[in-house]
């Protein structure tokens, strides 16, 4: 195919993007592309669009590709540059992605030469971390290189995964052929494995670990492991020669680091580092000249006494796991879980402060990059539990270690005992009590941190950087101990969804200091989820919600709560591009909060994106392995994707896991009903709460399931009532729409959406429920309204 001229091609591209994005300008492109910066216009944001240069996309089908490429598109995490939107301008496929500021590796090597070692074992950190998300992901790279690596905030990014892959999939694949048979060809030959460059139809995700060894010899030697400007000879290299060890081109480089390089490059996949994981622990456990693993500040400001008694388990802990792993020698990374400490003082009023140790524990925790914590809400799975058995809880969280302890506080006076566990054989390895009083927290707080530091260094020496780094604790945000406290119950009352009271908590917490930043995130929730608990209708709280999300990320850019309840509060008004955008930045803030992917998920269930809102229920479900609300909801779109016996199974687990919350029994009802078990959806049905919006699902359950009386009672109750309570709207459109009277369901929608009613948000866009009334034009005027379109995916 002809290459269009430069005007040409950016004509084209802006033809095919239409008015979703504007094309400002080309950079220098990369080997398998074009690439053009352009705006987002609906959010103002620009973006990289890349166009396959036409010699690869010569025989390229462009509807594979953008289909494959979909795997690689539902990788998030922060140090993946993700990928937007895919498409094709004439015969050339192209795809979008964030516009990241800063430099390619590439250019900072041409500017530095080799970099610093502590330098270079950072950016080498960030680049397996990446990989280990995207390989578990099952998505390999295939291409890693330095002008693949983007450096912009102090951290590494990685970027165009699973992009060659696709080209070769859609460029060699017969038509008959699955789109996910592994393909090759594809690559840059400094960087290429042996197999890869053999054309191995057998290429996996070792490649890329290959490649990360010459991306990492590079950094430390100034030149990749094998140099020559004839290509054929570049390839006999990989496939013939080993490189000079690292060491003998630049001493200082630990000998470990050296180690794990030549073990990157060794010519058979089978001898290297068999994850990227591994790759993880083995660079954690490197011991630089001035770098230890996990080194950095983790925060400076004082913490009350519940945040230092957390903050002496985590000293304690970092001892413990150090000493086990012996030598720095390569082992399985480091896994911990942290159960809800156990109130013991005879007070339940005081459970809140047991949850508060035990939550800034697994905070200070998450803050160490050697170790991987379970989620929290896992955890809580084993709260309360007296007849805990460690190697149980090992077992089912898939850990290594275990923290389990007890508060008590009487009067001023407060006692935390915690211990650390072998999870494999139950064996205690660390215990310790501490009596402190709550007054004067502060300086208690310093002399624990000081008493702590004294003791690491008596039995580890060199490694309490890392360990005094810790033992300044966590930032709580605020330095009034009864702000803390208000905050702490807010947290606890918001677990538990009792979010009129947390929300007054919250309220009193920045009454005492108002610049605490974790306290407005955390009202900004309560408030956003109390129109799904409560019956304050959603606009009462939007812009209080809203106001208090804003100053929260005025103080924290880094609150991923908050980000999140922008993005629930934009959804509620129908504002749903710039839903997606603040979802998407709650993400880049904290990758593993379950909260934050769990209402992504909504959001893209909401629009009628099914496949995304897949995998983010899907990264719930890697995080919170017992997370109901990620069964419920993947069960749903499993059977409205026509997979039935999936989404049974889903349901299943759902109920399994946690019955207890109203909207599984609505998800449930909804399966069951459409597998053709209609007493068992009545029965899951009338769990529910009788109060909009459920009443309205139970009148519809009962409806589908021929028992019409039970849901005209409930319509003649809510067409009486007055004046009509929130949710009255849409829980009489659901009534309606079951008892199959369609124009007084799409009066009720009409209703609904005049009171803002967040009724969209029960999936107006693909539900079968809707499938009477998606016929008439009223409904696409009242879909037009609430800011959706009757495509799945398509927003305006």
């Amino acid at each position: 195919m002809a290459a269009p001229s430069p005007s040409t091609l950016r004509d084209q591209l802006q033809a095919a993007l239409g008015d979703a994005y504007r094309i400002e300008r080309e950079l220098a492109g990369g080997g398998m592309s074009r690439v053009f910066v352009a705006t987002e216009v609906a959010l103002g944001r620009p973006v990289v669009v890349k166009v396959l240069h036409p010699e690869l996309a010569a025989d390229v089908t462009a509807e594979r590709f953008a289909r494959e490429i979909q795997l690689a598109a539902r990788l998030q995490q922060a140090n993946i540059v993700p990928l937007l939107t895919a498409g094709h301008t004439g015969e050339l496929p192209f795809y979008t992605m964030p516009f990241v500021e800063g430099l390619s590796l590439r250019q900072r090597l041409a500017e530095d030469g080799r970099l610093a070692i502590p330098e270079a074992i950072g950016i080498l950190r960030d680049v397996a971390r990446a990989l280990a998300y995207a390989h578990d992901a099952g998505v390999a790279h295939r291409d890693i290189k330095p002008e693949n690596v983007l450096l912009s905030g102090g951290a590494a990014v990685v970027t165009d995964f699973g992009i060659a892959k696709a080209i070769t999939v859609a460029r060699t694949q017969p038509a008959a052929a699955t789109i996910t048979q592994a393909g090759t060809g594809i690559g840059t030959p400094a960087y290429m494995a042996p197999e890869q460059a053999a054309g191995d139809p057998s290429v996996d995700h070792r490649a890329d670990i290959y490649a990360f060894g010459c991306l990492a010899y590079e950094l430390l030697a100034g030149h990749p492991p094998f140099q020559s400007s004839v290509t054929h000879e570049l390839i006999a290299a990989h496939m013939t020669q080993r490189p000079a060890p690292v060491t003998s081109l630049r001493p200082e480089v630990p000998a470990a680091l050296s180690s794990l390089i030549a073990q990157c490059l060794e010519k058979q996949p089978g001898q290297r580092p068999q994850s990227a994981r591994e790759l993880l622990d083995a660079i954690d456990s490197v011991a630089t000249p001035g770098v230890t693993a996990g080194s950095g500040p983790v925060g400076s400001r004082r913490s009350i006494a519940v945040a230092a008694g957390a903050v002496i388990v985590v000293a304690a802990l970092v001892y413990a796991i150090s000493a086990r792993r012996g030598g720095g020698a390569t082992r399985a990374e480091p896994s911990l879980a942290v159960i809800p400490f156990t109130n013991v003082g005879g007070d339940s009023a005081q459970d809140y402060l047991a949850d508060g140790v035990s939550d800034e524990l697994a905070t200070a925790i998450g803050k160490l990059p050697a170790v991987r914590l379970a989620s929290r809400s896992s955890a809580y799975r084993f709260h309360g539990r007296r007849d805990l058995d460690i190697r149980e809880v090992g077992k089912a969280l898939a850990v290594r270690f275990v923290v389990q302890g007890t508060v008590r506080r009487v009067g001023d006076r407060l006692r935390i005992s915690a211990q650390l566990n072998d999870a494999t054989t139950g064996v205690e390895l660390w215990s310790q009590s501490f009596d402190r009083t709550t007054k004067d927290v502060f300086r208690t707080q310093d002399e624990i941190a000081t008493a702590v530091t004294g003791e690491l260094t008596r039995r580890i020496g060199s490694q309490v950087g890392t360990t005094a780094a810790v033992g300044r604790g966590p930032s709580v945000g605020t330095a009034d101990a009864e702000a803390y406290d208000l905050y702490l119950r807010g947290e606890f009352l918001l677990r538990k969804r009792v979010v009129g009271e947390a929300a007054d908590f919250f309220q009193r917490a920045i009454a005492r200091d108002s610049m605490f930043a974790r306290a407005y995130a955390g009202l900004s929730q309560a408030l956003e989820l109390m129109p799904y608990y409560t019956s304050t209708p959603g606009p009462a709280v939007a812009e209080r919600a809203a106001k208090a999300a804003r100053f929260a990320l005025s103080r924290d850019s880094t609150l991923a709560e908050a980000h999140m309840s922008i993005g629930m509060a934009s959804m509620h008004a129908w504002r749903w591009p710039e839903a997606r955008a603040a979802f998407e930045r709650a993400v880049v803030a904290d990758p593993t909060d379950v909260q934050t992917h769990f209402h992504f998920g909504r959001f893209y269930y909401y629009v009628g994106d099914t496949e995304h809102a897949l995998a983010e229920w899907q990264r719930v479900k890697q995080l919170d392995p017992y997370s109901a609300l990620a069964a419920g909801w993947s069960g749903i779109i499993l059977w409205q994707r026509g997979q039935l016996q999936e989404a049974l199974a889903e349901t299943r687990r759902a109920i399994a896991y946690d019955a207890t919350p109203a909207v599984i029994s609505q998800l449930a009802s909804r399966v069951y009903l459409a597998a053709g078990f209609p007493d068992s959806a009545r029965q899951i049905a009338d769990r529910m709460p009788r109060t909009p919006p459920w009443i309205g699902m139970i009148a519809y359950v009962h409806a589908m399931t021929g028992d019409r009386e039970v849901a005209r009672r409930i319509v003649r109750d809510l067409e009486a009532a007055s004046p009509r309570p929130w949710f009255g709207n849409a829980a009489l459109a659901y009534a309606y729409v079951g008892l199959g009277d369609t124009s007084r369901a799409l009066t009720a929608l009409e209703q609904a959406t005049d009171a803002k009613e967040i009724w969209p948000n029960y999936n107006a866009v693909i539900d079968p429920m809707w499938n009477p009334v998606r016929k008439s034009a009223r409904w696409a005027a009242v879909l037009h309204r609430v800011g959706l379109e009757a495509t799945p995916g398509a927003l305006p």
